[in-house]
């Protein structure tokens, strides 16, 4: 039996990395993993709340991340998890290089240690660059064996808890009106990353896909920030919708489009891996390009073929319910530790 110690599971962005440990807790046990609150355990797992403090500036949330593995793990194997929204490993790489972490889990990465070699805004590749945190990161081969994906993401998340457990495919609607929503919120309160403001970009991205739709792009639709049950009432009559990026890649919108029998929109995510990964281009989800410049040709291209509508919701549900499960959860763990050096299997 693997015994892990999850320090602080539900303070700040510790919740996101850790929810589904602590819910599934009883069903660890029977893939030979005891969640536990004893001080005698095999790994201790600490998340972003106290690996990071985006307040401080880089080097002090560094040095606060590197205090924090040192007091805490007290000279056990201790794995830390970067709860982030992004694929970003602004803070956290430095944690893992300069530490005896022995591993980093991230929700999101890039593919390719080479992806994170082009120097972008807090090293997120869909702000661009020209901030006042502009960050790349030469991954050495070693480190880069220790980054791994964390088998959990948003898809797993809902506002009332675990979402598999509750997900609901609601009837689609056959009489639909409107054939684009892009309703969403484009402004952000004031905010800093490490001294550096960081909402701009973020506003970009979003403020932009409206300007490419205009008032008349040959389509109907609707776009601007809605109280949530008109936006659902709306996104139940639209045949598809837009789920731009925000801080991060993944979103809960992701998973709400299809759940309401809608075509999802989006920015390519070819760059991004995770686990479990829903995203298949023109399969589960219609890509579009970062800056949204095709974005009014492909709606357009995409009315004129209802069948491949139908097919991509369809898709996207039948490939959630294949990947989403608190089997395939708990399984992604065992499989880890079942070929981690070390350790034996039961």
């Amino acid at each position: 039996m693997i015994k892990i110690k999850i320090h602080d599971p539900l303070m700040g962005k510790n919740r996101i990395s850790f929810q589904g440990f602590l819910m599934l807790k009883d069903m660890f046990r029977d893939y030979s993993i005891d969640i536990t609150d004893s001080d005698d355990f095999d790994y201790m797992f600490l998340g972003a709340y106290n690996i990071l403090d985006k307040g401080l500036g880089l080097q002090e949330s560094i040095e606060y991340g590197l205090k924090n593995i040192n007091d805490l793990a007290r000279g056990g194997d201790c794995f830390i998890f970067d709860g982030s929204d992004s694929t970003s490993l602004m803070g956290s790489y430095e944690v893992l290089e300069q530490s005896d972490a022995k591993f980093l889990f991230k929700n999101q990465l890039l593919k390719t240690r080479e992806d994170y070699k082009k120097k972008t805004s807090f090293n997120k590749w869909f702000f661009g660059n020209g901030s006042d945190l502009d960050l790349s990161y030469d991954i050495t081969e070693e480190n880069w064996n220790k980054i791994k994906l964390s088998g959990w993401n948003l898809g797993y998340m809902a506002p009332n808890g675990f979402r598999p457990m509750g997900q609901k495919w609601h009837p689609i609607n056959p009489n639909k009106t409107i054939d684009l929503s892009a309703i969403y919120s484009a402004d952000h309160a004031p905010s800093k990353d490490h001294n550096a403001e960081n909402a701009s970009h973020y506003m970009n991205h979003r403020h932009g896909a409206w300007e490419v739709i205009g008032d008349n792009p040959g389509y109907t639709f609707r776009k601007d920030k809605l109280p949530y049950q008109e936006y659902i009432q709306s996104l139940y009559q639209s045949k598809m919708a837009l789920s731009p990026f925000g801080q991060g890649e993944v979103c809960y919108r992701d998973f709400e489009i299809p759940e309401f029998g809608v075509a999802m929109i989006k920015p390519s995510m070819d760059i991004v891996n995770t686990n479990p990964n829903p995203y298949i281009e023109n399969e589960t989800y219609i890509p579009v390009d970062l800056d949204w410049k095709n974005l009014n040709e492909i709606v357009i291209k995409m009315l004129d073929n209802p069948n491949k509508l139908s097919y991509i919701i369809d898709n996207n549900r039948k490939v959630y319910d294949e990947l989403y499960s608190a089997h395939n959860f708990c399984k992604y763990w065992y499989d880890f530790f079942a070929n981690l050096s070390g350790v034996d299997s039961e």
